[in-house]
């Protein structure tokens, strides 16, 4: 037997559930799935928003779990840096794993296909990319009335190059949730993310950075 729950976890974070077999998935919506799983008992308990319910299920030969529930203050998969660790990840045909994560986490999926679009261009020019990571937030009081939010933030390559990015315009003035990059050239954002903290929090911003080529003694 294979125990489910579906109820809401803290931070608001929903648990997904897939049953697969080889090649083939479904996804658990609390009734039976022919040829993959029997709901053989459920118990529901009421409790507000964290009302929930308790699946035992019965798995037909062959058929596995693949359980989704995104971290605290995150997304599932921000730890995966292509649809070849997905699919490697969740034991399925690159396809399959991409169709399940658009369907689920769109902005995963989204950041996904833009690193893999990037790297394929640079590739093409003879040049490999890595990801850097440019994390900030939570500033104190002078530094806000001082324009922290407002002021460009930066990091760096493996070689040692500033990787720099500023915030886009939005409704209210500077976005964070839609940076630009300032520096280098042919750098591109793959995702902006928010966590909850004091003073408007932390994000976490990852930039594709093309790798320059070592010249051949």
């Amino acid at each position: 037997m294979y125990e489910y729950n579906d109820g809401l976890r803290p931070a608001g974070r929903n648990p997904r559930l897939y049953l697969a077999k080889g090649s083939e998935v479904r996804k658990f919506t609390g009734e039976n799935i022919p040829g993959f799983s029997a709901v053989a008992s459920s118990r529901y308990e009421k409790r507000g928003k964290w009302s929930n319910t308790t699946f035992q299920l019965d798995l037909a030969p062959g058929v596995r779990p693949l359980h989704f529930l995104s971290p605290m203050h995150g997304t599932w998969g921000d730890n995966l840096g292509s649809w070849g660790e997905v699919a490697e990840q969740l034991g399925l045909p690159v396809d399959v794993a991409q169709a399940i994560v658009r369907r689920e986490y769109p902005s995963t999926g989204e950041r996904l296909d833009k690193l893999e679009q990037f790297a394929l261009a640079t590739e093409t020019e003879g040049a490999a990319t890595e990801v850097v990571v440019i994390s900030f937030g939570s500033p104190t009081n002078r530094a806000i009335r001082e324009g922290y939010w407002k002021k460009s933030k930066s990091s760096q390559s493996s070689d040692g190059r500033r990787v720099t990015v500023e915030p886009g315009m939005g409704e209210y003035g500077a976005e964070w949730g839609k940076p630009v990059v300032v520096e280098p050239e042919r750098a591109k954002v793959l995702s902006s993310r928010h966590t909850p903290g004091m003073h408007n929090g932390y994000w976490t911003i990852e930039v594709a950075v093309p790798i320059a080529q070592k010249e051949s003694k």
